[in-house]
């Protein structure tokens, strides 16, 4: 550009500018196109009691996201009166392991897990450092749906998945399968069950289901990862909504 101006005559100026104004506006296009898009959604989802059917507890979720990759994530788990049970903060390193703090009102304590370069600090229950490597997969909390959606497809064509779970008041993985159990009205139903054959007689199987075009899941059904006042974990009916909320 700095020849144009030193050399060209003082005739030629105003001529000379349209390239460069023409320059300037594909420029600013370019940038626009690669601009992120950032949106925060928020839906919930309503945890029923597995006999009864009565309502337990809502979950509040309100989730960042930059051009669709989820980036933060808070759920509020409030009881049908308002009262808080729970909150958790996560932040998405990269979707399949967050790190997160869960602070828990009754019992009172406070988890908090740390993914690094090799693997995950675990303060909880027990604490201590989990390392991963790159021969199988390794998941993390709420990173449970966005290691569904990256293996979307291959649930769809009825193969089953396996990956190492955390277990964070054990500290240490957990090894689970995978497997889809059906497809109908446009849903796909998946159960998840324990790897181990000893663990799997205590641990009972969790059923999910997602609608295929949205990808959202819609129902969850099983042990949570709430705890519950007297101790244990809720096992829950989970219906979520998303209205007026895009996918998440």
């Amino acid at each position: 550009m700095t020849p144009l101006f030193t050399s060209a005559p003082t005739i030629h100026r105003a001529r000379a500018t349209k390239p460069l104004f023409l320059g300037l506006l594909l420029a600013g296009l370019a940038l626009t196109s690669v601009a992120e898009t950032s949106e925060t959604i928020e839906f919930t989802g309503n945890a029923y009691d597995l006999d009864s059917g009565d309502l337990l507890y809502t979950e509040e979720h309100q989730l960042e996201r930059v051009d669709g990759v989820p980036q933060q994530e808070t759920v509020r788990y409030v009881t049908p009166e308002g009262d808080t049970l729970a909150q958790k903060d996560m932040t998405y390193w990269e979707p399949a392991r967050p790190a997160y703090r869960l602070t828990v009102t009754d019992p009172e304590r406070t988890e908090t897990v740390e993914p690094e370069a090799n693997g995950v600090r675990v303060d909880s229950v027990e604490s201590g450092f989990l390392d991963w490597s790159d021969e199988e997969n390794y998941v993390i909390d709420g990173g449970f749906h966005y290691f569904i959606l990256d293996h979307f497809d291959t649930l769809l064509d009825g193969n089953s998945v396996e990956f190492q779970f955390l277990a964070p008041t054990r500290t240490r993985w957990l090894g689970l399968r995978l497997r889809p159990t059906e497809q109908a009205n446009g849903q796909l139903i998946l159960e998840l069950n324990v790897r181990n054959r000893l663990l799997s007689l205590v641990i009972s199987d969790i059923e999910l289901t997602y609608d295929i075009d949205t990808r959202r899941l819609m129902r969850y059904a099983g042990l949570t990862n709430l705890p519950k006042p007297g101790g244990g974990n809720y096992s829950a009916n989970i219906e979520y909504d998303y209205t007026g909320a895009d996918q998440p």
